[in-house]
């Protein structure tokens, strides 16, 4: 007679092992949906970046090069005045620059040295052959921004506006915005400390803000790629990385995968 052999049942599966595995499926599906809808719009952000000309991502159609550079050209020596009591004056100075401003000789005295241009300056600008104080006003800011504009148009508003700027987030400098009357709705930037040109900001910048911020996921308006958006988008992509690879080992487990030579 042959023995009764009896096998052995399978282990069932622990509820809550059971219901671990249900949710980490579930939570792949929802991760894989919200980070292909920020993949979607980077392609389709990147895309328009390649297909669009530089000259109209940066609103330079009607600007040409102006930034009061250090003067190369050498102004009349014996007008320029003296810097000593300038500086004795205005003790608070880390470095002293002369520039060329509207077609003048300009000392840019600079209380603090900023590493970047649109951070809060300290500077005072000095008439170099009078010694008085200079303002960036209304007028100045006018002919500053003309000398800037290659354009048709005429100007149309000036108003001197002060920080957030929405289409400059990261300034912190009050600036002059200058209108132009022409087919771009072209408008013109003026820092209202040392007169440099911010830039041009027409139809077409507005087109390309959003993309750039759709494409750096900037939706606070913070003018910077590390923002607690891409942090999250980070954490929810290595989440559905550890989703899926738990997945995978899942599978090879139970030998769910066959390879097959034919």
């Amino acid at each position: 007679m042959m023995p009764n052999l009896k096998l052995k049942p399978k282990p069932k599966p622990k509820p809550q092992s059971k219901r671990f595995k249900r949710w980490v499926k579930i939570a792949h599906y929802w991760l894989g949906a919200i980070v292909s809808i920020q993949l979607l719009l980077w392609l389709v952000t990147g895309v328009y970046f390649n297909l669009t000309p530089h000259d109209e991502l940066k609103g330079m159609e009607y600007q040409q090069s102006h930034h009061p550079e250090p003067q190369r050209q050498a102004f009349e020596p014996q007008k320029l005045v003296d810097i000593a009591p300038l500086l004795a004056k205005h003790t608070q100075v880390e470095s002293l620059t002369l520039v060329a401003l509207a077609g003048k000789p300009v000392y840019v005295l600079d209380a603090k040295v900023q590493r970047y241009a649109h951070q809060c300056q300290q500077q005072t600008l000095i008439d170099a052959y009078t010694g008085n104080v200079l303002l960036i006003d209304k007028q100045s800011a006018q002919q500053l921004a003309l000398e800037s504009y290659t354009g048709p148009g005429k100007i149309t508003q000036v108003k001197q506006i002060s920080a957030p700027i929405s289409e400059w987030p990261t300034q912190c400098n009050s600036l002059w915005q200058i209108g132009m009357n022409d087919d771009l709705s072209t408008r013109i930037y003026i820092n209202a400390v040392n007169g440099e040109l911010v830039g041009h900001k027409n139809d077409h910048t507005d087109i390309a803000d959003l993309m750039f911020k759709l494409h750096f996921m900037d939706y606070l308006n913070q003018g910077s790629f590390n923002n607690p958006f891409s942090w999250l988008f980070g954490i929810l992509t290595l989440l559905l990385s550890l989703s899926g690879l738990y997945w995978i080992v899942e599978n090879l487990v139970l030998k769910r995968y066959r390879l097959s030579l034919s």
